[in-house]
């Protein structure tokens, strides 16, 4: 008897519209040509990159692609910042046109700030988005999910204007762009924004019904959390919440608000010191306005927490969308298309007048040596990622690929050296932040 052999396509945004960027290059490294066997058939992924130039164009279809995935940092969270000016008739026609998409009976998978992009801001009981970056998170929302993310406070760390008395009001960003490279504990110097988090995970769902424990460590770096609604129209279920004890205010992983106080002046200097950098290193000139955010000084530690409030709230949720078509809706608000790694504890860096968001705020150290491969840790949740594309694609529940380490090949050992381990330039920083 014959193998049934289907093909799950996905499309992944690639467009990062800041020069920002992100992490879009893991999941073709995960995903494509991935297969696997369930009794009579054999499942494989198919991936294309998709920009936003395609998607005006009309060539996002439920024909074409069974998964729309958006990742996060430079490519959820750009957008979600650009898409939030919905004066604009190409956003309106960008939004329209994913819409349809999942209309028509196509998943979608949001990672982080693509989890963030695709639906309405919640920033607490009796509060409304406040800040630029919160409006425009907000307004970015596809209106197609029952759930909102939740950010307490947000805000650009260099541009906040109410930084000086309240500079822990940035939120989460915080975490995402001020981290110094991490150190183990047998010295071996890596990228590490973010904080490893023990979510804690529910069974009753086909992503992780048949793990065998109750939580499961995945990669955080400035997602939200996720608000349910009371009554909903539709198939909506948490797959997984973050832990009770909140990695914001504990002392091994919480961190320290830092503010601006270089001015205008400042960013002139750094206009200066960016073009300067930008020529040494044969970089784009297009991309100086993120080198001036990187590289302007001087900063000023405080002594308040970046308190995140995300104590227990859902981080990863499914459903469906209510008509016959039943498109599939999977959001998540950490990164397990990236690696982990275990113990260790986050220091601020001491203030000097050279430090600035390019170099790092917080460091990781005592982090536990890793494996001779790296295997353990950059794999770890690759299993993870599969399923959720599987599930979106509408595998049947039973069928999901196999809880598993993933391989290291030559494209894994590429990005281990570009993107995990530091060379010790502040360019090679700069690209991992």
């Amino acid at each position: 008897m014959s193998q049934k052999i289907i093909t799950i396509k996905i499309a992944i945004l690639a467009s990062e519209p800041l020069g920002w960027p992100s992490g879009k290059h893991y999941f073709p490294m995960i995903l494509n040509g991935y297969s696997w066997n369930s009794k009579d058939k054999k499942y494989i992924f198919v991936t294309d990159y998709i920009y936003d130039r395609d998607i005006l164009k009309g060539k996002l279809t439920a024909s074409k692609y069974d998964v729309f995935l958006i990742p996060g940092g430079g490519v959820g969270d750009g957008e979600a910042i650009l898409k939030g000016f919905t004066f604009s008739y190409k956003v309106r026609k960008w939004k329209k046109q994913i819409q349809k998409f999942i209309i028509d009976g196509g998943g979608f998978i949001g990672i982080c700030g693509g989890a963030a992009l695709f639906t309405r801001l919640d920033t607490g009981e009796n509060s409304r988005p406040k800040s630029f970056l919160e409006k425009l998170y907000d307004k970015s929302s596809l209106d197609m999910s029952v759930v909102k993310h939740f950010y307490n406070h947000l805000a650009f760390p260099l541009f906040y204007p109410f930084q000086y008395n309240h500079p822990e009001k940035i939120g989460a960003t915080g975490y995402v762009f001020s981290f110094s490279p991490g150190e183990t504990k047998d010295g071996a110097l890596f990228h590490s924004g973010g904080v490893p988090v023990d979510f804690k995970i529910l069974k009753d769902n086909p992503i992780f019904s048949d793990l065998n424990s109750d939580t499961l460590c995945m990669r955080w770096w400035g997602g939200p959390g996720i608000v349910i609604p009371e009554k909903t129209d539709r198939f909506l279920k948490i797959c997984a919440n973050y832990p009770i004890n909140d990695f914001s205010t504990d002392k091994k992983t919480r961190i320290f608000a830092w503010s601006y106080r270089g001015g205008f002046h400042g960013l002139i200097r750094s206009f200066f010191v960016s073009l300067s950098f930008i020529k040494k290193e044969r970089l784009k000139l297009k991309d100086i306005f993120m080198y001036i955010y990187y590289l302007a000084r001087p900063w000023k530690k405080s002594n308040k927490i970046i308190d995140l409030d995300l104590s227990g709230k859902p981080s990863i949720t499914i459903e469906e969308y209510p008509n016959k078509n039943k498109g599939r809706i999977l959001l998540c608000t950490s990164h397990p298309e990236f690696m982990v790694w275990c113990d260790g504890n986050i220091n601020e860096i001491e203030e000097n007048k050279q430090i600035c968001l390019g170099t790092g705020f917080h460091k990781w150290n005592h982090v536990k040596p890793f494996s001779n491969d790296l295997n353990n840790e950059f794999t770890h949740t690759w299993w993870v990622v599969r399923r959720f594309v599987a599930w979106a694609g509408k595998v049947p529940d039973i069928e999901m690929p196999p809880i598993e380490k993933g391989k290291i090949n030559d494209i894994a050992k590429k990005i281990i050296k570009d993107n995990i381990y530091w060379d010790k330039t502040l360019i090679n920083q700069m690209r991992n932040i």
